[in-house]
């Protein structure tokens, strides 16, 4: 029994750091979520700004089919993303933007408007 509790002992800092390091691994990953609503502001937040390289999710927990498009897909702009049609229980992921305001708006419900600001640094700079 003494074996035991020495061993305990001498492994329990090891196992504490693999635990902390595993859990701050899964924070920095976990995506940014929006959600969408059926009333306004439609989006919750209706505004966010993340940092560049992060993944942002938009969850439709609505009964209705919605999309997540840039507005500059509409007519000859540079289009960042469309996300297509997304059931009800549905999700959109998007990651790798560039720096940016992306201005965004569901296509099926042009009334439903959010823009997503992403970031070089966690925050911006002030002037």
């Amino acid at each position: 029994m003494r074996k035991r509790n020495h061993i305990m002992k001498r492994f329990a800092p090891v196992v504490l750091v693999v635990i902390l390091a595993a859990s701050w691994v899964f924070a920095a990953t976990a995506p940014f979520r929006i959600q969408m609503e059926s009333w306004s502001p439609y989006f919750a937040p209706v505004a966010a700004t993340v940092t560049a390289g992060s993944t942002v999710r938009w969850e439709n927990p609505t009964g209705s089919h919605h999309t997540i498009t840039h507005d500059g897909c509409r007519g000859s702009g540079a289009c960042a993303f469309d996300s297509g049609s997304i059931g009800p229980d549905g999700a959109f992921e998007l990651s790798g933007l560039a720096p940016g305001l992306y201005p965004y708006h569901c296509t099926l419900h042009p009334i439903m408007r959010g823009t997503l600001v992403v970031v070089d640094t966690e925050r911006p700079a002030e002037i």
